[in-house]
């Protein structure tokens, strides 16, 4: 299996779980102008050129965050980063899927990320999405006031949520007013798979 990345993008939520599961990929940086080694460009796989997407060698093409996360979280060991489907922990693990997807990943930050809306919207449209994380902000905060995860234990959830929790102060979205936040980000980041994950793509980071 192949897992196309970019360094500290959204997929190292899925970098994350293939540590944390124990399961062996071929990881394939894709380049800022999307012209993967092999010659293709990455739109082949990815139509609209995000990532995290999964190739296996079958020919099976995945993409799309959440789907992404929950097909490695059916091929790890059971339980390992997930809970057993047709359960509330499941569909609870789903649904925070979808809220970071939703009210974090696109509404929040990818208006602070992309150059796109960076140049069209400008300034304005920076402070209105930086001003968005205050609701789901303070919904995750006060859910994570007694526990130390999105749900009893770790999950491919969490591991989505600290990829995009990453983003704050390169976004300035001040995730230090969040004490809570902070915090679970903290503990997130002394995981032996999540520090081996953020270890293999810093460099990669610096050096794009």
């Amino acid at each position: 299996m192949k897992l196309y990345f970019r360094p500290f993008a959204c997929s190292l939520a899925a970098r994350i779980a293939l540590e944390e599961a124990g399961l062996d990929a071929e990881f394939v940086q894709v380049p800022a102008g999307g012209r993967l080694a092999d010659g293709r460009d990455f739109t082949e796989i990815s139509p609209m050129g995000y990532v995290p997407a999964i190739e296996t060698g079958t020919g099976f093409v995945l993409t799309e965050g959440p789907a992404v996360l929950t097909y490695i979280a059916e091929l790890a060991p059971e339980g390992a980063i997930s809970f057993t489907g047709f359960s509330d922990a499941h569909y609870r693990m789903l649904a925070w899927l979808n809220f970071v997807a939703t009210e974090l990943h696109k509404a929040v930050f990818v208006p602070l990320l992309s150059t796109a809306y960076v140049q069209a919207g400008g300034e304005a449209e920076q402070a209105a999405a930086r001003a968005r994380h205050a609701r789901p902000f303070a919904v995750l905060s006060k859910h994570l006031e007694v526990r130390d995860f999105l749900d009893d234990r770790f999950s491919v959830a969490d591991a989505y949520l600290l990829a995009v929790l990453n983003w704050c102060e390169y976004t300035k979205v001040p995730i230090a007013d969040w004490p809570v936040l902070s915090a679970y980000r903290e503990r997130l980041r002394a995981r032996p798979a999540v520090a081996r994950a953020m270890a293999a793509e810093w460099p990669l980071l610096k050096a794009a």
